[in-house]
């Protein structure tokens, strides 16, 4: 699910691009159109854009990461120290920071949220309720690490049958 939102969501950069390609000729041109809406619109997709690929990009080892600890390690002790990581730093943290995001958005939808420019974007809760969604989607991901782990440290599954990117990744070009 993490893999589809992220690859559909993925098309919104093709429209980002679109919109900026726009402001960028009317502001060059002086076209008679509404530029601070546009650059708030071109900050609203980047923002929808990070926060629909977060879920997924934790799940496939995309996140930043500092691994000269662990990079000698067996799979086995890396599944460890992704094990505690999970359960005492990010679900916890994401678990918080998600259940708060319900009335971040609720709060925004209920006192008209908008743009602080009287010529910017209204309904400001769509993107504050995207930025949420993410982060529920960081969770799913997180929850879904965390039963791969439980999986393959406890169930006896092979580090194949997992498909578990934990540890240092390399990008072959």
């Amino acid at each position: 699910m993490l893999e589809v939102i992220a690859l559909t969501s993925g098309w919104l950069l093709v429209v980002m691009a679109v919109v900026t390609c726009f402001d960028v000729l009317a502001r060059k041109t002086g076209l008679p159109v509404p530029l601070t809406k546009l650059q708030e619109l071109e900050w609203h997709f980047h923002a929808a854009i990070f926060s629909l690929w977060m879920g997924y990009g934790y799940v496939v080892n995309a996140h930043p990461r500092v691994d000269s600890f662990t990079e000698k390690l067996t799979f086995r002790r890396k599944a460890w120290i992704e094990l505690a990581g999970c359960v005492l730093f990010a679900l916890p943290y994401v678990a918080l920071v998600a259940y708060h995001t319900v009335g971040f958005v609720a709060t925004s939808y209920a006192v008209g949220d908008q743009s602080e420019s009287p010529f910017g974007l209204t309904h400001r809760w769509i993107i504050k309720g995207i930025y949420a969604a993410g982060i529920w989607l960081v969770l799913l991901g997180i929850l879904s690490v965390l039963a791969r782990l439980i999986v393959f440290l406890f169930g006896g599954r092979s580090e194949a049958e997992v498909n578990l990117q934990i540890g240092s990744t390399t990008l072959e070009i």
